[in-house]
């Protein structure tokens, strides 16, 4: 395994450690990765469903 991919597997396990102590909700969860913390893939493995973007509601 190379650095990176050891980075990226300790940041995976930080941010599901985050979800299942409730620090992060799913918006909490797709906020991470529309600012490119977390992955789709590792939202969905995280979260339990598939990451679709949350749509803006107009005010």
């Amino acid at each position: 395994m190379t650095l990176m991919e050891q980075i990226q597997a300790n940041f995976l396990e930080m941010y599901r450690m985050d979800w299942e102590f409730g620090i992060y909700d799913k918006n909490g969860m797709k906020d991470l990765v529309v600012q490119g913390f977390l992955s789709a893939e590792n939202y969905q493995k995280i979260v339990g469903e598939a990451y679709a973007p949350t749509t803006a509601t107009p005010q």
